[in-house]
This record gives C-alpha cells, structure tokens and sequence, in this order.
C-alpha cells in the first residue's frame, strides 16, 4: 500500500439525540461509545496499512477522546490522525465542510458513524468518494449494523486497491424533493405528513404520515422504509423505488395528476393495515392505500394538497396547495461500500495474507512435499 493512502472519519457528534429516544425505546449513544467504535475503526484502517486519517473536529468530546487517546501505547498501530480546521457551528454545516475538506485532500474513502440523516449530509458533499456507514443514530436503514474494526479493514482496502473498490462498491439510489425552488436530496425516503408546522423534527407518529417515496424497503430496517418492506421488500440494488399512499390524501380526482387516474399492473390500490416497526420498541398498525412502484428519472407530484415534506425521517419545510412538491428518484446517489462483499473478495484474493504466509499460499504444492523429521519453527503471537 501507498504511504499517501489516507482515510476521512465523520463521525456526527449529535446522532441519535432525537425525540424518538423519548418516544421510543432506543438506548443513546454516548461521546464514549462512539470513541470505542472509532478505536476499532483506528485499529482496522492500520491493519490493513492506512497511514493518515482526516477526522471532523466538533466540541462534544470526539475529536478531544482522539487526540488523548492517540498519545496512548495502545495506538501505535494506528494511522496518524489530523483534524480538519474549522469553525464549529454545531450545525449539519461542520459536516458539510469536513466532508468537502476531506474530498480536496484526496481521501480513498470516508467512514460514516451516524444515522440516516448524517449518511444524507455526508452524501451531499462526498462525490464519488466510497462511503463505509456505521450506525450510530436514530434511523439506520441507510446504514448498516457492521462490527467497527471489519468497517475500518474494509475501508482501508477500498481506499488502497481498485480491485476491493470495483467489487465491493456500488452507486445508491437517491431521493430528489423540488419545491418552489427548493431542493432536498433523501437517501432512504421522502415523506408527506399532515400539519402546519415542522415541530419537532423526527416522525414518529404515523397517523400523521400521508405518502411515502422509499429508495429502498429491506427488512429488518427501523424506521419509516419498514413500511415498505412490511408491504413490497425492494432492495437497494434495485433500480426502482415506492411510492406508498397512507389514510386519506386529498383530492386524487384530476387524472393528469402523476400517480392518479388508472394503475399500471404493478400497481396496488386495495387497502389494507399492516405492522411496522418505525422506532425501537415501537410497531404502528399503518392503513396502506396503494402501493406504486416509483421508476428511476420519472418525477411523481406529492398528492396531498398541503402538509410537511420530511426528509430521511426528519421534517424539513411545508407546502401548500398552490405548488405541490414534486420527488424524483435517480440512481445518482454516493458511492457505498459492501463491507461483506469487500471482505471476502480480499479474503478470496489472499489480499490477508502477511508476508510469512504469502508464498506458501502461493505454492500449493508445498503442502505435498516430504515432512522434515525437525521440529517445526515456534512463533510468538
């Protein structure tokens, strides 16, 4: 590996802080929890030889436990560490500029901890940047569960060799929400809920949501996708998305109306109520009215005649009948990594092996050869 090899870390000092730690029954993530994750990170990205790491700067406690934690015995396998310098505003804007920093400085790929909505932040800036997304906040359907020191291995080689990054990476769907000049990017949903005000921020209560546009459906996802896959399981390697209609919507009576009039076959309008689990320890019985499915590059007007547009479950601004939103899925979303997929290809490429072993790996045949009647070389671990 190249010495120039260097790695980005965001890792969001505010993810899950939310009211649906309140609401619901997620465990908070702790300044603590967080440093253990990023030492498992650290230790990875210098197994696999990475010798420079970008990290955000905030004034939680983060950066601070990194710098300590660096002086320490215990880190000299790890990359060396430098903090961006910037002016912490302890807004999604210190993210923003860290990413974009990262991205001038060449990083081979950057390590995510955070939920959705810092996965969406970090996407806006990252460009063709491979991401390697750990979950740490309160909607992680972007992101997956994945142990921080695979994450860190996996993202040292995706950063190193062109090989991991051609087979362990992939371009994911994106949300695009246009209003009235606006623009948001989603990259896990786009959601229309009733009321005036945006409130709190976080959606949690379903009787309030309308209309669902999902990227993607998995099971085994918390938060608003698992409504989809409750439904119609779509993967995120697919092309296509949904578009979920909920409980009453406003006038769907113009047929010009994209996503009104008659239904393509793939189209489902019988309403039915099925069982969700949109928080930690909270499953919401949820009507579904139809189930659409939502085609790359074809923008679909938002039905309901007013309401709020959430954004990655979280409310962002609201609308009223004179200019509906209208949400577009694309398939130009960041580039993320397979961490499985990774892992095996460097496993099935002997890309593990240490140079005692390389040659022997190497030559098959060695295994053939006579035993030698002397005791065989003791090695320290």
């Amino acid at each position: 590996m190249e010495a120039s090899v260097t790695v980005g870390v965001v890792a969001n000092p505010a993810s899950a802080r939310d009211i649906r730690r309140i609401v619901a029954k997620g465990g908070a993530v702790t300044t603590h929890d967080k440093l253990n994750r990023l030492q498992c990170v650290l230790a990875g990205l210098g197994a696999m030889g990475v010798e420079r790491v970008i990290s955000m700067s905030d004034r939680s406690g983060i950066a601070a436990g990194l710098q300590r934690l660096s002086t320490r015995a215990s880190s000299e396998s790890w990359p060396m560490i430098d903090f961006v310098d910037q002016t912490i505003t302890g807004t999604k804007t210190d993210t923003t500029v860290a990413t974009e920093t990262m991205v001038k400085a060449g990083v081979g790929a950057i390590v995510v901890l955070g939920g959705d909505g810092t996965n969406r932040v970090v996407a806006g800036s990252s460009q063709d940047v491979p991401l390697v997304c750990l979950s740490t906040g309160t909607n992680n359907a972007f992101p997956r569960f994945t142990d921080p020191t695979v994450a860190g291995m996996a993202a040292g080689l995706v950063a190193s060799n062109l090989d991991c990054r051609t087979a362990g990476t992939y371009r994911a769907k994106m949300l695009t929400v246009e209003h009235a000049g606006r623009v948001e990017n989603a990259v896990v949903d786009v959601a229309v809920t009733s009321g005036d005000r945006v409130g709190s921020g976080a959606v949690w209560e379903m009787d309030s949501v309308l209309e669902l546009f999902l990227c993607f459906a998995e099971p085994g996802a918390i938060g608003l996708s698992a409504v989809g896959a409750a439904v119609q399981p779509t993967t995120r390697r697919l092309p296509t998305g949904l578009n979920i209609r909920l409980g009453g919507t406003g006038d769907e009576s113009d047929p010009s109306k994209p996503g009104s009039g008659e239904r393509s076959p793939e189209q489902s309008s019988h309403e039915e109520r099925v069982k969700a689990p949109i928080g930690p320890g909270l499953v919401a019985d949820v009507t579904i009215k139809s189930v659409e499915r939502l085609e790359p590059d074809a923008p679909v007007e938002v039905r309901s005649p007013a309401g709020v547009i959430a954004v990655d479950g979280e409310r962002f601004f609201r609308f009223d009948s004179g200019d509906r939103p209208v949400v577009t899925l694309s398939g130009a979303g960041p580039v993320v990594t397979d961490v499985p997929a990774v892992i095996h290809f460097a496993a099935t490429n002997g890309l593990f092996n240490s140079p005692s072993t390389a040659a022997h790996v190497a030559n098959p045949a060695h295994d053939a050869e006579p035993k030698s009647e002397t005791k065989p070389e003791t090695r320290k671990r």
